[in-house]
């Protein structure tokens, strides 16, 4: 098999992954956010975009990634500001960062 065919295949078994978010559940299930990991291109969009990591960088993160378990979009991009100002940083902030790191192998090899 070739390299690049490793890649994609790589990719494709780690789509899907997910984030239990416990402060955003209700009836003591926490909420999940799925989503697929970032391609080159999509975090180069965000470095280019934005300087650095800061609040309004992990915002688009998080409407860039997060899906339902259909894969639909949980956010667009009418949400951002009240991400911004009506949500709690911190868990906004620990998402993007899950997102925005390596996925993670054990997770893949359950797909």
């Amino acid at each position: 098999m070739r390299a690049i065919e490793r890649v994609k295949s790589h990719y494709k078994r780690a789509k899907n992954q997910v984030i239990e978010v416990p402060e955003w559940g209700e009836n003591g299930e926490a909420f999940k956010v799925f989503y697929d990991p970032m391609t080159p291109k999509q975090r180069k969009r965000i470095s280019d975009e934005y300087d650095g990591m800061d609040a309004e960088a992990f915002v688009e993160v998080l409407v860039m990634k997060s899906q339902d378990e259909n894969g639909e979009k949980l956010f667009n991009a009418d949400d951002k500001h009240k991400l911004l100002t009506e949500a709690d940083g911190a868990i906004i902030g620990r998402i993007a960062l899950l997102m925005l790191g390596p996925c993670d192998a054990k997770d893949i090899e359950k797909n």
